[in-house]
């Protein structure tokens, strides 16, 4: 009977072990379940952000184009053998993100959203920017004459700091530095080689800006980089977004000239050339950091938006606060060192077009391929 008795005490615990085994799987299988489903959600809603918020768009290939639109815009660049990364963004919707060519020609890497390039002189609306801020807070005014901060220049007292913005200044550099100069040593060889003609003409000439950056030092003591530093990327959290040499490991594109079908020689930049660009051209970035800062500019997240028709006062094209205005749009435009960049972008910041090149081309420029396809994906699409 004992015996009995045990047996079926075995028996039972047997079944009881058997069932909470079969029961823990059964939960372990719906914790894995559930866990899949999280990520799956969270997949999804990381997908539908960078749809819907240019600050997803990092490090993201996207293509959102419809058949006719991505045959457009893939015969536009083979047709003009562009080599660099493209971004289109239709009212805060990216549409397309992604590159052409090769990055990196001896390696075989590819141009992606990841990969930086030298943005030349669309760094002056970065630098008018900032000079903005400083009229905001009421420690500059674009009335202001030169020679308030450069007496040393002749006829600066006929200059004012709006005139230089819009490159209306008369103010030409003779010659470059080709040694490493500091910031101060670049802005006094400037001074040592400039002449002033034709006060009130347009005259596309960068020293404007590299003064500029002088002006915008002295009168907040601190360096050009910290500014941009300390009011565009850490408050806009940007990545790979910063000044020469470009050390972004392996997001770098190297420049190329151009060849037919191909590329060409390696483009050699020395040091001292994109260190005497202060303030008009040594940064580098990624097109889509390089929308963001555009966009937050324009939208007043620099310095109040009330002040961008005082610093880009015309809106007809002509050029004024380092961009060229135009009532609906502006555009914005480089070269340097083999690296080309062009944008187009909205008034309103929503929609935009950014292509950055590893390959100058001089005929056609690539800010003509950037006005075809804004015509065609933006303003056909309003």
């Amino acid at each position: 009977m004992v015996g009995l008795i045990l047996l079926i005490i075995g028996g039972t615990i047997y079944h009881e072990r058997q069932k909470y085994a079969v029961q823990t799987q059964q939960t372990q299988q719906k914790m894995k379940q559930l866990q899949q489903q999280l990520q799956a959600t969270k997949l999804e809603l990381a997908i539908q952000k960078a749809k819907s918020h240019e600050a997803g768009i990092d490090d993201r290939t996207i293509n959102h184009l419809s058949a006719k639109e991505q045959q457009f815009v893939q015969q536009l660049l083979y047709d003009n053998s562009f080599s660099g990364t493209i971004l289109i963004v239709r009212r805060n919707h990216v549409l397309f993100q992604g590159g052409r060519g090769y990055a990196n020609f001896a390696t075989k890497q590819l141009n992606s959203p990841q990969t930086t390039y030298q943005i030349a002189s669309i760094q002056k609306s970065l630098t008018a920017a900032l000079l903005m801020k400083q009229v905001q807070a009421g420690n500059i005014d674009l009335a202001t004459p030169l020679s308030r901060y450069y007496p040393q220049i002749k006829e600066a007292d006929q200059i004012t700091l709006k005139m230089m913005v819009d490159m209306r200044s008369g103010l030409t550099e003779l010659s470059a530095p080709e040694k490493e100069l500091s910031d101060q040593a670049r802005i006094q060889y400037a001074l040592d080689h400039l002449v002033v003609k034709d006060i009130g003409q347009h005259n596309y000439s960068p020293v404007n800006y590299l003064l500029l950056a002088g002006i915008l030092e002295q009168v907040t003591h601190k360096s050009y980089r910290e500014l941009v530093g300390n009011q565009l990327i850490i408050p806009f959290k940007l990545t790979s977004f910063n000044f020469m040499p470009n050390e972004t490991t392996g997001q770098q594109a190297t420049a190329y000239g151009y060849q037919q079908d191909g590329y060409g020689t390696p483009v050699s930049e020395p040091s001292y050339v994109y260190m005497r660009e202060l303030g008009t051209g040594n940064m580098y970035a990624t097109t889509s950091s390089l929308f963001r800062t555009e966009q937050a500019i324009i939208q007043g997240k620099v310095f109040k938006k009330s002040l961008l028709k005082t610093l880009r006062s015309s809106t007809t094209g002509e050029y004024t606060g380092g961009v060229y205005n135009y009532k609906d749009y502006f555009t914005s435009h480089g070269v340097e060192s083999g690296f080309e960049s062009s944008l187009q972008m909205s008034q309103d910041g929503r929609s935009g077009i950014v292509l950055l090149s590893n390959q100058y081309k001089a005929n056609p420029s690539i800010g003509l391929l950037t006005n075809q396809l804004y015509k065609q994906l933006i303003t056909l699409n309003r």
